[in-house]
């Protein structure tokens, strides 16, 4: 593992992360089932048919989607397994329950034997894997300090010397992490340096290289804080730290660049993806002179976000901004003309009033809303649909979906079933695939 952590010492690019992450979905099963659906709704007599006879394309495994200045990326396991430098090989478990057998060795082994003992107080060691696991591989952004079971499970690994399947890990958190962030749950991007070195390694960078987008000022590079001695003294491991000029330094150089790097967007026109930024340059208001490559730091890519009232410029084009308190009392005391009306006390037990004009507006805004939304997800410029297909459409989705959840509880617990009679625990994806492996052995001997 040592050279991903040889890899997290770089440049990263955060216009380049925060560009692909307000753009970022998860493409997973269920999504996948979501655009079946679409399908269906359009055209029911496409029920029941296979994807390639509705007209998609076949799902292989789940996928990050976004795009970097216009070009669409795809990120999926392999590729993160080949930027950090790793196979995707390992233990793996996730939504392992409180009562998971392997608690108990975690109890043993980093706990050493005391369920009462805190994080803060188990050895030294202990807490460098832990701060590994929260630093370097699942980012919290905040939050609790306490790990939950799953995090456990990995420290666990780690501690007895077990190897996880790194990249599936970190698949699985960015997937989780983009999923909240779309639910307006979470602000914080992880990985940034991981996106960074993916950009990188799919040769974006040659392509604003061409476009002369590759300033640090345009690209935001910055480079991440560094575990050394000196966080070894700050965590009380060891009682004195001696820099020394060996230590590794921070570096903003690119790493070089690998010639079996999976492709990351599938457009290999250079004249097409020059047309991509260029769009995506005049769409951001970027103005770019050819022979200046560094007027690319005039304007920084603007990414969307919620414009406040204290960005610069809101007052010289005459954009209204919201008063301090302080204004608004100053305001007031030099009113001399107005004179302040008293508020009238409520009595005990009476109701507050209620203005039914303004109850009548926001019921219609919230139905707006939900009307919008609604035809945004299943309608197109080229189909509308009534209210009486709505209804037949939501029947036949309550209906397939009520279908595929009794299949899959049944095949559930077939499964467990098999897995018990063995003695082996369904959670644990490792021990399934040694079992395979095992198994296609046997019948290669027999």
């Amino acid at each position: 593992m040592f050279p991903y952590f040889e890899m997290l010492n770089g440049p990263t690019y955060v216009t380049l992360v925060k560009d692909f992450w307000v753009r970022a979905e998860v493409y997973d099963v269920e999504a996948a089932k979501d655009e079946e659906l679409k399908v269906v709704i359009r055209d029911p007599s496409l029920r029941g048919k296979t994807r390639k006879e509705m007209g998609l394309e076949s799902f292989r495994k789940t996928e990050i989607r976004s795009s970097v200045m216009g070009i669409p990326i795809t990120i999926t396991e392999e590729v993160i397994a080949k930027a950090c430098r790793v196979t995707a090989t390992g233990r793996y478990i996730w939504n392992a329950n409180r009562n998971h057998p392997l608690l108990d060795s975690f109890k043993g082994v980093v706990l050493n034997g005391n369920s009462s003992t805190k994080l803060v107080d188990i050895d030294g060691q202990h807490r460098m894997l832990l701060k590994f696991m929260t630093e370097c591989f699942f980012q919290k952004g905040g939050g609790s300090d306490q790990p939950s079971v799953d995090h456990k499970l990995v420290l666990y690994f780690l501690a007895s010397f077990n190897k996880i399947n790194l990249p599936k890990y970190l698949m699985h958190h960015l997937c989780w992490a983009i999923n909240e962030g779309i639910k307006g749950k979470r602000k914080q991007i992880p990985c940034g340096r991981l996106l960074s070195e993916i950009f990188t390694q799919g040769k974006l960078l040659e392509i604003f290289r061409r476009n002369n987008l590759v300033s640090d000022k345009f690209l935001g590079t910055k480079t991440g804080k560094m575990i050394n001695g000196k966080t070894l003294q700050n965590m009380k491991i060891i009682k004195k730290f001696s820099p020394s000029e060996k230590d590794l330094k921070e570096s903003t150089t690119p790493t070089k660049l690998m010639k079996d790097f999976p492709p990351i967007y599938q457009e290999r026109n250079p004249e097409v993806l020059a047309k991509l930024v260029a769009d995506s340059v005049k769409e951001s208001g970027i103005s770019l002179v050819a022979e200046d490559p560094e007027a690319a730091d005039e304007v920084p890519l603007q990414v969307r976000r919620n414009r406040t009232a204290t960005d610069a410029g809101s007052e010289a084009s005459g954009a209204q901004t919201k008063k301090s308190r302080k204004d608004i009392s100053e305001a007031s005391a030099t009113d001399n003309n107005s004179a302040p009306i008293p508020k009238r006390k409520r009595g005990k037990g009476e109701a507050p009033p209620v203005n039914t004009q303004e109850r009548l507006a926001k019921a219609r805004e919230e139905r707006a809303k939900r009307m919008k939304a609604f035809k945004e997800k299943y309608e197109t410029p080229g189909f509308v649909m009534t209210l009486e297909e709505a209804r037949e459409a939501q029947k036949q989705i309550e209906e397939m979906m009520a279908e595929r959840k009794k299949e899959k509880a049944a095949l559930k617990a077939a499964r467990d079933e098999k897995l018990q009679s063995i003695g082996l625990d369904s959670s644990d994806e490792y021990f399934l695939q040694k079992l395979a492996e095992v198994k296609q052995i046997a019948d290669s001997v027999d």
